[in-house]
């Protein structure tokens, strides 16, 4: 069965990261990208709980009233998922990202936050984006990315799966803070058993 949005993995421990990691492969091969039109941004978002389904809803609406708004703010996404890529990969001792990709998340993250209000909700305070054009979406996308990035200094870096054409990204929560796979079921037990028939 062929991955989507929809039945992908989510091993990153962040939605950012899940986001970087909708391209299936990054190590050895690229691709392929499970964002090929603007409802799988959308299927995305509201599997990993950035919208809810009303919002979903209205998305869907809005791409099929506005075909190029949809496409716009899908090759934006894309745009946004590469840049963080760099930017997060720097943070597993990869190459400092070149500037422009820092240019983009920063300004990515400078636009979001001007299309939020913050609200009191029933749980307490929060800062919210109103979705409903396409891109809304990019903006919601952005402000995740963001609060990663400014959590940096009370988590763990994020880190690279070291699995055979894997790739993706994640936050290491165990204990030892030594993983290495984005999944033990997945990457963790494949590399053992190729390095078992090696030997």
């Amino acid at each position: 069965m062929a991955k989507s949005v929809s039945t992908m993995r989510l091993s990153g421990g962040h939605p950012a990261l899940d986001f970087v990691n909708t391209v299936d492969s990054r190590r050895g091969r690229l691709g392929p990208d499970l964002l090929t039109k603007f409802v799988d941004l959308v299927t995305f978002s509201q599997r990993v709980d950035l919208i809810s389904g009303a919002a979903a809803a209205t998305l869907r609406q809005a791409a099929e009233a506005s075909p190029g708004a949809a496409a716009k703010a899908l090759a934006t996404g894309i745009d946004l998922r590469e840049s963080l890529y760099r930017v997060f990969l720097e943070e597993d001792g990869g190459a400092i990202a070149p500037e422009g990709d820092a240019n983009v998340v920063k300004a990515a993250a400078i636009v979001a936050r001007s299309h939020q209000v913050f609200e009191q909700l029933a749980g307490g305070w929060a800062w919210t984006t109103k979705v409903e054009t396409p891109a809304d979406l990019v903006h919601v996308l952005s402000s995740s990315a963001a609060d990663l990035l400014v959590s940096r200094p009370n988590r763990r870096s994020v880190k690279e799966c070291k699995g055979d054409n894997c790739g993706w990204l994640f936050l290491d929560t165990s204990k030892g803070g030594r993983r290495i796979w984005c999944s033990e079921a997945s990457c963790g037990v494949h590399n053992r058993v190729r390095k078992f028939r090696q030997s």
